[in-house]
């Protein structure tokens, strides 16, 4: 069964297909879809330059044992958000495609954010002693002090980051991905330039990343609120926009599960070396976050599909779906496949380059995870089809296998084998992950499970295209620069 719009259904979410209108616009037109992921691209491109070089700054001013300290401070606000989201931002991206009212979802975006935060404060402060003994023992110790303050300071960072995805969903769905790209590109900006300043010029340590962390995300979160506002005032909806908050609560938290196993997934590896290494594991820790940081590069590119995808398949009748799902999903890998080969060289001039010694130790446990990244690429794509079809428990499923299996895999190999025993858990976890969200949209697609990955004619003639495009663009920046003012060529 498949989901029709929030409006016309308040209190059901799960409906037959046949009610599902056709819809059309930007969701549906290939090109504009095409011309809006290259520019999501283009400015995760920027934001990656600029955390790239956050990332290399922290790492070569304060020593591995505080990068490491910093590393595991930035898992838990992770971990808070996780827990504390519900699902509720995956709800507001699928309600506002569905043509949910602006202005209601800005209410219950304000409403849920201020509940949410508080509630994840509350247990978080409750929770801490036992995760100090468990989780997150690195931190414990000598500067336990410190510590404890720096995990109670970065509870700031949750109502941001809540406020940050759901204006995500709104403004990517109407279209404004503009807006948000360049609140990104402010946030990143920010964060290289506060982070240089406090740890650089006035020596704070591990507390003025985490003050430059919180500054920047308070700003983009300022600018966001902004802008949803003057979305909400120009809208005109119909009562067709009415949102039925039953119904957005209850998809959301048919994919909290999934957003918790997916999290896990993630970071469990970075939890466990705390939990099993204790303080001396900081060090491990930081050489293990470059190498992470360094292969999610690659998240680039589904990452950028990715948000265009859900609001474009919630937006679009299942035959749509299943054309655009297997159309993009194919060229998601191969632009997937370009850039991971072209990370793992770069990355090895610059660990051996621009970090200290200590860091070498990272790049096995790179080249190790780096294909269970393409896996978790495709698992990005697919849950978008799966979940923008209204399904969110096949990828609830699928999160909670892979976790189960990133558990048992880290707990044997960690012990054994270090970071690198890590990036071997992902790697297995991630495969098996992607491997049965393949199974599941082959089926409701009714296509073979290589119409997802193996690309064809189509999508290397794009991916050719635009890359003579870029060229091209190039070349005539370069001959504008060649010529005087006048107009006449250097030379001539």
């Amino acid at each position: 069964m498949y989901i029709r719009p929030m409006s016309a259904t308040p209190d059901s979410a799960e409906l037959d297909p046949s009610t599902l209108p056709a819809r059309s616009g930007w969701a549906n037109d290939t090109s504009l879809f095409a011309s809006r992921v290259a520019v999501i691209f283009a400015t995760k491109i920027g934001v990656f330059l600029m955390g790239g070089a956050t990332l290399f700054l922290v790492a070569a001013l304060l020593d591995s044992k505080s990068t490491g300290q910093y590393g595991l401070l930035q898992i838990w606000i992770g971990m808070l958000f996780a827990f504390g989201q519900l699902g509720m931002p995956s709800a507001m991206t699928f309600t506002a495609g569905r043509g949910g009212s602006v202005a209601a979802l800005q209410r219950i975006a304000i409403g849920l954010t201020i509940a949410q935060s508080v509630a994840v404060a509350a247990i978080a402060i409750a929770a801490m002693p036992f995760l100090q003994d468990t989780v997150l023992r690195a931190l414990s110790g000598n500067s336990a002090a410190a510590s404890s303050d720096l995990l109670i300071v970065v509870l700031a960072a949750v109502p941001m980051l809540l406020i940050s995805q759901f204006g995500a969903g709104v403004l990517y769905t109407h279209g404004l991905n503009r807006a948000y790209n360049r609140i990104q590109l402010l946030v990143a900006g920010s964060m290289l330039i506060l982070t240089g300043i406090l740890i650089g010029f006035v020596p704070f340590g591990v507390g003025g990343a985490v003050a430059a962390y919180l500054v920047a995300n308070g700003i983009g979160a300022i600018f966001l609120l902004y802008e949803i506002n003057r979305l909400a005032r120009r809208s005109r909806e119909s009562a067709d926009g009415h949102v039925s908050v039953k119904a957005f609560a209850s998809y959301g938290l048919k994919l909290y599960p999934q957003s918790i196993t997916t999290f896990f997934s993630y970071r469990a590896d970075v939890l466990l070396l705390s939990w099993f290494l204790g303080i001396p594991g900081l060090s491990q820790i930081a050489y293990y976050n470059i190498a992470v940081k360094i292969a999610e590069m690659t998240f680039y590119v589904p990452d950028s599909i990715a948000a265009m995808l859900y609001p474009a398949i919630s937006a679009s009748t299942k035959a749509e779906a299943d054309k655009l799902a297997t159309s993009v999903s194919r060229l998601a890998m191969l632009l997937t496949f370009l850039v991971a080969a072209a990370i793992v060289p770069a990355s090895f001039v610059l660990i051996w380059v621009v970090l200290r010694p200590e860091y070498h130790a990272a790049f096995p446990a790179l080249l190790v995870i780096m294909p269970g990244i393409l896996s978790l690429s495709l698992s990005k794509v697919l849950a978008c089809y799966v979940s923008g079809l209204g399904r969110p428990v096949a990828t609830t499923a699928a999160g909670l296998v892979g976790l189960s299996v990133n558990l048992v895999a880290n707990v044997i190999l960690i012990p054994r084998y270090g970071i690198v025993g890590a990036s071997a858990a992902s790697l297995i976890s991630y495969s098996c992950h992607a491997a049965i969200l393949l199974w599941v949209s082959s089926r409701w697609a009714h296509v073979s499970p290589l119409a997802f990955i193996l690309p064809r004619r189509a999508e290397f003639t794009r991916v050719w295209g635009t890359a003579r495009g870029v060229l091209a663009m190039l070349r005539a920046m370069v001959a504008r620069r060649g010529r005087p003012a006048g107009g006449t060529a250097v030379g001539g």
